[in-house]
């Protein structure tokens, strides 16, 4: 019989423990229309024909480092940007049993990104992952350093669940987005490594870079603020739990409308820093500007 670390198993008790906050329909109708308020007033002072897309990294971007808002390098993928899209498809194959470990996992997700994007050249309509072509032109020790990073972001992962005791996993998939209506330049994404549904309500699990910051809360409230807004639902999701497995740190945001409320408000902020370094850019004659913008830099292409 294996036994289950007692870390393991408190933090797989702490995701899937019984919702004790709720959010209304009503309030979460009240929040919404309140942030397609401020986010069309921001949308209509962006400089004619921009997009905002805004993720969690735009988001810490705004807050923890406000002057970055004004650099508009393009997005180049690396070993440290790929691994969460190549590690979260392996623990995926791991958790229902379709690889052993999470080195043979990656190995695989990685021969077969390779192999996509030879048959993406010849076929029409066939997508590689957006990391595949980069990866399919590295050198033998590139690859390495790639798989490398990836293998030991998917056994972090792994090993910080007790996957036998959570009911249906969604490990990685879709993306939360929610366009602001009304035609606002502005859209919002969200992502979480893993959902579970504690009752009719999901829970996400969040998976953190270096140490855990003082605003934690508007990391850990982002994707759960974009979930509720991008279901488009009278359900939110029940608790956003963030683990940082490069520092041993976990915390735990229980979802309720004052949780919402307090990020919505971070996340107007977060997306007025932005609107005025696009205001700022375009009074310089940044060139290039626009397409930096839609270009997503915690690891994935817009």
């Amino acid at each position: 019989m294996t036994t289950v670390p007692a870390r393991v198993a408190w933090l797989t008790d702490t995701l899937l423990a019984p919702a004790t906050e709720g959010v209304a329909s009503a309030e979460l109708s009240v929040l919404r229309a309140d942030l397609v308020r401020d986010l069309q007033a921001l949308g209509a002072e962006l400089p004619a024909g921009e997009r905002l897309q805004m993720d969690g990294y735009k988001i810490r971007t705004a807050h923890r480092n406000p002057e970055r808002c004004m650099s508009f390098d393009t997005f180049v993928p690396s070993p440290r940007s790929t691994r969460r899209a190549v590690g979260v498809v392996a623990v995926n194959r791991c958790v229902h049993g379709h690889s052993p470990s999470p080195a043979g996992a990656v190995g695989d997700v990685l021969a077969e990104g390779v192999e996509d994007v030879s048959v993406a050249a010849a076929t029409a309509g066939v997508r590689a992952p957006w990391w595949a072509s980069w990866y399919a032109g590295l050198s033998g020790g590139a690859r390495a350093v790639v798989c490398a990073e990836a293998v030991t972001w998917a056994t972090q992962l792994l090993t910080a669940v007790h996957w036998s005791q959570v009911p249906r996993p969604v490990i990685g998939g879709r993306d939360d987005w929610w366009p602001c209506p009304g035609g606002t330049p502005i859209v919002l994404k969200g992502r979480a490594e893993v959902r579970s549904l504690v009752g009719r309500r999901p829970a996400l699990l969040v998976v953190g870079t270096g140490r855990c910051q003082a605003d934690w809360r508007i990391e850990l409230g982002y994707p759960g603020l974009v979930a509720a807004l991008g279901r488009d639902a009278p359900v939110a999701p029940c608790r956003v739990v963030g683990v940082w497995p490069q520092s041993g740190q976990v915390r735990v945001l229980p979802v309720d409308v004052g949780a919402l409320r307090s990020t919505a408000t971070a996340v107007v902020a977060g997306v007025a820093t932005w609107v005025d370094s696009r205001i700022e850019a375009q009074r310089r004659g940044a060139p290039g500007a626009p397409d930096a913008v839609a270009v997503s830099v915690d690891g994935a292409v817009a």
